[in-house]
């Protein structure tokens, strides 16, 4: 009886320590696709403490889905001995020779598709981003690779990259292409140098003139409405004096026809009174003689 207790306890003991064996802990930022008798299981397993079955039964991949992952295409350098001589060369859409070297950024979206390419999903990834690199650099000229298309192109490389990785199920997701490195091959090099320079200091003369062109629109824009601003102005003092005048002619109409005589008089006064400050003669006259202007002149 008493071994018969204790064969048993083995045996609990032992069972016990086979289903605590397949306990397993997943940390933050990974994902477990398991395998059951080969077959993988359609969910994979989040971050938590999950159990397997043990003895072979389940096989449990990790896959790091919150890493950022790296691969490098093309090559800008020479190839060496052991190379292909063609390594790190493209065809641009002007028929030009260029090597180019990118670096592609992913990480893994569906942890299952993943494991089952497992076996040669970078290098797939590899073949693939080299195509859609090729195929960027046939659509653009050489001119814009090397110069100011180079964020176009990355960006045309990263669309391309995502639509082939998503019709082969890799199980990625790019995040982005950045074009490191683009220039002519070693032989044309001075030339496409000299080539450059002359398109940079084209472009400069161009921004300094696009700059002076702009400057002098604005600073004639402001003389411009510095002149209507003065032209209105005079405008305004102009037509404000006029109506002074002809609300002052309006008021000696009526006043002319009211009195008449006396008006006359007073414009008399007033005009004798104006003009006698600009005659350089003075007359003194007695109250009872008459004024004959006359004497003002420089004579019959």
């Amino acid at each position: 009886m008493k071994t018969r207790l204790t064969f048993m306890a083995l045996a609990i003991l032992g069972i016990a320590g086979v289903l605590i064996s397949g306990l397993f802990v997943i940390p933050p930022g990974e994902a477990a696709v398991v395998r059951r008798l080969g077959k993988v299981l359609p969910r994979p397993r989040e971050p938590g403490l999950h159990w397997a079955w043990p003895l072979g039964l389940d096989q449990v991949t990790r896959v790091r889905t919150e890493e950022v992952r790296r691969l490098a295409i093309g090559r800008a350098d020479t190839a060496g001995p052991d190379d292909d001589p063609s390594v790190g060369e493209f065809l641009t859409g002007d028929l030009n020779l260029l090597r180019a070297r990118a670096v592609v950024q992913y990480r893994v979206a569906d942890p299952t598709a993943f494991v089952l390419r497992s076996g040669n999903a970078d290098r797939l990834l590899e073949r693939l981003a080299e195509s859609s690199l090729t195929r960027a650099l046939a659509r653009q000229g050489i001119d814009l690779a090397l110069r100011s298309g180079r964020a176009e192109l990355a960006l045309d490389v990263a669309d391309d990259l995502a639509r082939s990785v998503e019709r082969h199920g890799l199980g990625l997701r790019i995040l982005g292409v950045s074009l490191t490195d683009a220039r002519p091959p070693i032989e044309v090099q001075p030339d496409f140098a000299a080539a450059q320079a002359a398109q940079s200091d084209h472009d400069r003369r161009l921004f300094e003139a696009e700059t002076y062109g702009k400057t002098t629109r604005i600073a004639a824009r402001a003389e411009a409405l510095a002149r209507v601003e003065q032209a209105k102005t005079r405008a305004s003092r102009v037509t404000a004096l006029a109506r002074g005048r002809a609300d002052h002619f309006r008021s000696l109409l009526v006043e002319a026809k009211e009195a008449r005589p006396l008006t006359v008089a007073r414009l008399y006064r007033d005009a004798l009174r104006d003009l006698l400050p600009r005659v350089r003669r003075k007359l003194v006259l007695t109250p009872d003689e008459p004024i004959d202007l006359s004497i003002l002149g420089a004579g019959p």
